[in-house]
């Protein structure tokens, strides 16, 4: 029997919500899921697919990235179903022929989640180190005498 392949996806904990109860519809027991929420800003395949949701098996505390953290095992060789509630104008759900909520659904495989998280952190990541930058010239400025911008808090009237 051929060993079984993992693609491990990381996310931070705010992502992530485990141990979810719901009752069985059959056996009427209680059980438990996990559901995992795309960040903002991932895109697979030129479709964006921030906010749309998965439910893994299994979710571990992360061992590399720290306790905030959680890693997704997910098997290399199955699609993944991300699903959203599809919206009208107004937020409401739109319903489908049978009057359940509708959803989009787009099947992917594993590592291209992990690639679309990896750029979209790698993306983020670099915003923020052009903001960092950009603060750092302007605190530069302020501390080598030049004069502060017509938005100083002089110059608010009160």
């Amino acid at each position: 029997m051929p060993e079984k392949k993992n693609t491990y996806l990381t996310l931070h904990k705010n992502f992530v919500r485990t141990d979810i109860e719901y009752t069985d519809r059959v056996t009427g027991e209680k059980r438990t899921y996990n559901s995992v929420t795309l960040p903002k800003g991932t895109v697979i395949d030129g479709v964006d697919v921030s906010y749309y949701q998965f439910s893994p098996m299994f979710v571990n505390d992360s061992r590399y990235r720290g306790e905030d953290y959680r890693d997704i095992p997910l098997l290399s060789d199955r699609d993944v179903w991300l699903k959203k509630s599809v919206l009208d104008e107004n937020g409401q759900p739109v319903l489908d022929e049978h009057g359940k909520p509708a959803k989009d659904v787009v099947r992917v495989m594993p590592a291209q989640i992990k690639e679309a998280l990896d750029r979209s952190r790698s993306e983020y990541l670099q915003s923020l180190a052009e903001k960092a930058h950009g603060a750092r010239e302007s605190s530069e400025r302020l501390g080598n005498g030049e004069p502060r911008s017509a938005k100083g808090r002089e110059n608010i009237a009160m």
